[in-house]
């Protein structure tokens, strides 16, 4: 027999039996689904860190100088952890070490922030807000593009202005149908005016952005600072990757210089680069792609031993059409290829409609959440050739009872 003939006639078989064959593909369906659904926004998400987030967070050719480490994959020890909490707190000092360690620095900027409960104007207000206390270049460093108005100024920084930008979720809540330039809103007991909005964000960053207020840091100190000395951190963007890594060793010199640090110690401050959030983003992908297998294992297991019981039930029902193909002439293997040809061509089904299932579910959660999607080819070819492994496994001992029946025993049954 012919490979081509054998899926044909395992089709005709899904046709003619519609309801069971459903129940047999209910397992591989699952797995599939889920497998591509989980590697869907896993992509997705990889993409935007590598191509976005990375980027945009820490910046290229960017370093950032905080206290201790903000992100931990993996364990750390107890000691490492009481390590870090005795570092000092970044002050307006360090800022000064970093400033002359990097004279040639192309921006500098240093912020500190909090959340806030809520912002108001009038009757109108937003909760959930994230005040940030930035220095002039704060915005540009970040790469928060102003949409109109202007941005934060030196003037603003050196008298301590009480004036504010302000992200788009924040301009939907208060400003819906006019324009909040010029205009004042309320945060806590102190009123801003608003000189500026920035562009909307978009996508993850910009359910943390979108809800952001940039106001003077020499202004945040005076109202909102835990410390009128602090601040959270000091980043560094040079113009190119030369300079960016002779940015950052100067800059380590000259704070372990400052704090005394004897030579072998560690650094009693943290760096954070693109690198390190990549790095961060892949320990927690490898975590991810361990664990889908076990998981989806599971479905696929079940689906398979579906599979091969609908199978030797189908042997069962059709002993008297396999001792008439035997009487005329088909062969052991031909049986054999028949009855594998069928299970393979059910699982590869049930994991076709598991892939359609799985981009819809993966691309449902792009349209509803900020999540992103994205679907590699490779997921979609492994998910169809585990299908034809899983059609494989299961259809070998019903395919071999089947083949091994006596023709003469066979046309005599009923």
């Amino acid at each position: 027999m012919k490979p081509l003939e054998g899926v044909v006639l395992a089709l005709q078989q899904v046709w003619a039996h519609k309801l069971k064959s459903a129940f047999t593909l209910l397992g591989v369906v699952i797995g599939v689904t889920f497998l591509i659904a989980v590697i869907t926004v896993v992509e997705g998400m990889n993409r935007y860190v590598q191509e976005d987030v990375a980027g945009t967070l820490a910046g290229v050719n960017t370093f950032t100088v905080v206290r201790r480490r903000r992100v931990v994959t993996g364990a750390e020890s107890d000691e490492a952890r009481r390590r870090q909490a005795r570092n000092p707190e970044l002050t307006l000092h360090d800022v000064e070490v970093v400033r002359r360690a990097v004279p040639e620095a192309w921006l500098m900027s240093f912020y500190e922030d909090r959340g806030l409960d809520e912002v108001r104007r009038g009757d109108e207000r937003r909760t959930n807000v994230r005040l940030v206390g930035g220095s002039p270049d704060y915005a540009e460093l970040q790469g928060w593009d102003v949409e109109s108005g202007r941005g934060l100024t030196e003037l603003d920084e050196r008298r301590g202005l009480r004036n504010a930008v302000i992200g788009s979720a924040i301009v939907e809540s208060l400003f819906p149908n006019e324009s909040p330039l010029g205009k004042e809103v309320r945060l806590g007991a102190h009123r801003f005016v608003v000189v500026g909005t920035f562009e909307e964000q978009g996508g993850m960053l910009g359910n943390f952005r979108d809800a952001a207020i940039l106001i003077p840091f020499a202004t945040y100190r005076q109202g909102f600072s835990r410390s009128k000395n602090e601040v959270d951190a000091i980043s560094i963007k040079m113009r190119t990757t030369e300079d960016f890594e002779a940015a950052k060793l100067a800059t380590e010199a000259a704070l372990r210089s400052d704090r005394k640090l004897r030579p072998g110690e560690e650094n009693t401050f943290h760096f954070e680069t693109s690198d390190d959030i990549l790095g961060t983003w892949r320990s927690i992908t490898r975590v991810l792609f361990a664990a889908i297998p076990s998981i989806v294992g599971v479905s696929l297991v079940v689906g398979g031993i579906v599979i091969m019981n609908i199978m030797l039930l189908s042997v069962a029902g059709r002993v008297k059409e396999i001792g008439v193909r035997k009487a005329i002439g088909a062969r052991k293997q031909d049986i054999l290829l028949q009855f594998l040809a069928e299970a393979s061509t059910l699982s590869i089904l049930g994991a076709a409609i598991g892939i359609l299932l799985g981009i819809g579910l993966g691309f449902l959660v792009d349209r509803i959440s900020p999540l992103p999607a994205a679907v590699p080819l490779w997921a979609i070819v492994v998910a169809l050739l585990v299908g034809l492994v899983v059609g494989i496994a299961s259809g070998i001992y019903p395919a071999w009872k089947a083949a091994m029946q006596d023709p003469i025993v066979a046309l005599r049954s009923e």
